[in-house]
């Protein structure tokens, strides 16, 4: 009997594939030897690139990078008019046989002519450049919170027990006294003084804490460390500017620059690592009037984050479960035969996800709101790593109807919660009931 053969559609026929290099490009354009060709990663090689391709008739590219070297070939092909992808390198790692960069870019043609490979989010241009702002301004946090804790081994080394009475070191009380440290004080009493009223600890503990054994070498190291800190809030600051600038500008463009935000009577407290400019006010004119930081958990940072990675435009989710999915928030189900071998949620360490976590953890440490009722009683049944991507599930999702359903944000309060899942409760034991035909005289009462 002869051998049948599988054949896929033909879904691009003029397509390419590309596997990205950080030293050179492999590019297949077909099946035969002369169809794959090397090209360098200089820009006099891409456009010669994007000519062969001409030559070949290609009208949609596909291209696989786990790195960052995609992104000025990505660029120039679109440029040239090419219908661009970048495809996850999870889709083409199956490829059979011994590993190479040929190999690699037929596999990804053959995938990519058949329609078999899944395009990669992209942001818009200003997403692209608010991004690039965002991720720069938290590198420069990371930079910062370095030495933050080299300042703080550097105190601790002379027995200097700043973080036992301070939460926050580098916080106006802590940044008075390492200055006056900084300037020759010594006495732990004086230093004390330099705390402020708010600050928990008494001023004879505060005294016994900056009372310790001065050395030359760790002053000399907590000197550098604090010059440098502060030269990374200085680079934040001027980083945040150009945020500000970005945005403002973008509000203008659109025409809502007469969106007025009214401030909230009840002030939330500013982090030190919270955008100094209006954030608030920029996404309330940019979204019409939707203001997501009514939503529990959700603060300046997280709405930063988000509008830098994803943008305010969702519409390329269908819908708020795509949305969840994409962020790794959703059940991750492996079936066989019928059975569900697994059901966790993939892993997804993107900053969107992150920062919903994040969010997530803040809300569930709230009191009396349905969003940290939901936390506890998720973290209750499943425990609390369950229960923070349950609830960043949630948030996702809310933040998605918002902003694509331009609706204001409706929470229940603890009562109303309580009394909808009591109902649900009631429903699914009615249920059971009617599934298995239970008569009155059945039922068991002790």
């Amino acid at each position: 009997m002869a051998k049948r053969k599988v054949h896929f559609p033909l879904v691009h026929p003029q397509a390419a594939g590309i596997d990205i290099g950080s030293r050179s490009h492999f590019v297949c354009v077909g099946k035969q030897a002369d169809q794959v060709q090397e090209f360098s990663v200089f820009t006099e090689d891409l456009h010669r690139m994007a000519k062969w391709l001409k030559a070949n008739d290609v009208t949609t590219i596909a291209m696989e990078s786990t790195g960052f070297y995609w992104k000025s070939l990505f660029l120039l092909l679109q440029d040239h008019g090419f219908e661009v992808i970048l495809v996850n390198a999870v889709h083409t790692k199956n490829v059979r046989g011994k590993k190479s960069d040929v190999m690699d870019c037929q596999w990804i043609y053959q995938l990519h002519t058949a329609g078999l490979l899944p395009a990669s989010y992209q942001p818009n241009p200003f997403t692209e450049e608010l991004r690039t702002y965002c991720r720069h301004r938290k590198s420069l946090i990371e930079g910062a919170s370095r030495y933050i804790s080299k300042m703080q081994k550097a105190l601790v080394v002379m027995n200097i027990h700043l973080p036992v009475v301070l939460t926050d070191i580098v916080g106006k009380s802590g940044i008075s006294i390492i200055q006056a440290i900084l300037n020759g004080e010594r006495d732990g009493k004086k230093l004390a003084n330099l705390a402020h009223k708010r600050v928990k600890a008494s001023k004879e503990k505060i005294a016994k804490a900056l009372t310790g054994h001065w050395q030359e070498q760790h002053l000399f190291e907590l000197q550098e460390c604090y010059n440098i800190f502060q030269y990374f809030q200085e680079r934040i600051s001027v980083c945040d500017e150009k945020i500000d600038e970005v945005l403002a500008k973008k509000v203008q463009e659109n025409g809502q620059h007469d969106l007025v935000y009214e401030t909230p009577s009840k002030k939330r407290s500013r982090s030190r690592n919270q955008p100094q400019f209006e954030i608030k006010k920029y996404i309330y004119q940019l979204t019409d009037g939707i203001d997501l930081t009514q939503i529990e958990g959700i603060a300046e940072g997280t709405i930063l984050t988000l509008i830098s990675e994803v943008g305010l435009d969702l519409s390329k989710f269908p819908t708020a479960k795509h949305f969840a999915s994409w962020l790794g928030l959703a059940p991750n189900k492996k079936v066989s035969g019928g059975k569900v071998l697994s059901s966790k949620t993939a892993k997804n360490k993107g900053r969107l996800s992150v920062a919903f976590r994040q969010a997530a953890n803040a809300a569930g440490l709230q009191k009396d709101t349905s969003m940290s009722y939901f936390f506890r009683k998720m973290a209750y049944r499943k425990g609390r790593k369950a229960a923070i991507t349950a609830t960043a599930r949630k948030l996702a999702v809310i933040v998605y109807n918002m902003l694509t359903k331009k609706i204001d944000y409706q929470p229940l309060d603890t009562k109303q919660y309580e009394h909808r899942i009591r109902n649900q409760k009631i429903k699914h034991l009615q249920n059971t009931i009617n599934k298995l035909a239970l008569k009155q005289d059945e039922f068991i009462f002790s």
